[in-house]
């Protein structure tokens, strides 16, 4: 059984559907595809019931922060939640 997802709740994206990237330049699917695997929060939970995350970075020049990345959102079956140890983990990982 799975458990119930929530705003704020830390997900990792374990895939992503075709209708999402097909309509999209292969660069973009590209991109969105490099998110599989990644941790990332959960901001929205929509009216259908789609669950909203986002993959970025903010770059900041001088006092100026610009913001890269993408918003999307998936269904309940391409998304797990993950614990704090989960987190840590990928953290040390991203150190190396």
């Amino acid at each position: 059984m799975s458990k119930e997802i929530n705003v704020g709740d830390s997900v990792r994206l374990l895939g992503v559907p075709d209708w999402l990237i097909h309509d999209l330049p292969e660069s973009e699917q590209v991109e969105i595809l490099s998110f599989v695997g990644q941790v990332t929060v959960v901001t929205e939970i929509d009216a259908y019931g789609y669950f909203w995350v986002g993959f970025g970075e903010t770059l900041f020049e001088g006092s100026v922060a610009h913001y890269s990345g993408h918003s999307f959102c998936v269904s309940r079956e391409w998304l797990t939640l993950t614990n704090a140890d989960d987190q840590e983990a990928e953290k040390a990982r991203d150190k190396v």
